[in-house]
């Protein structure tokens, strides 16, 4: 497989499952240049696991842009109802990118933006082949 720039994002409020996610998606795209936003939760996990790039700001709309520019693909592992991840995965569409998201249980807040996106259409992820 060639070498994706996969921006992955999560809740700010990670669960257990957020967090197992995580582990297994870095470990299992190691090989990939994996890129997240400097924010709480679930992308600390990811940047404390080796993400090769971050994304900093206060202006969470350039963020997103910019984000959205630079990878390929999203995977989004979990999101409220508010979430900014909703946000990103617009951007992504947009660019015509392939947005991923991790299923989770209809009774989990944090899994409301990824089940409410994969409903949109967005791509399930439940495998690691990206």
């Amino acid at each position: 497989m060639s070498n994706k720039k996969i921006a992955i994002v999560g809740s700010r409020n990670m669960s257990s499952y957020g967090k197992q996610v995580i582990e297994i998606l870095m470990k299992d795209l190691k090989n990939q240049e994996m890129v997240t936003i400097n924010v709480s939760g679930c992308n600390r996990e990811i940047i404390r696991l080796g993400a090769k790039k971050v994304f900093s700001g206060e202006n969470f709309e350039k963020l997103n842009e910019e984000v959205a520019e630079y990878a390929d693909c999203l995977v989004i592992v979990e999101g409220g109802e508010k979430s900014g991840t909703l946000l990103l995965a617009e951007k992504f569409v947009e660019k015509g990118k392939t947005v991923y998201c991790v299923p989770g249980r209809i009774t989990d807040e944090g899994s409301f933006a990824p089940n409410w996106l994969i409903a949109q259409g967005a791509t399930p992820l439940i495998d690691i082949i990206l």
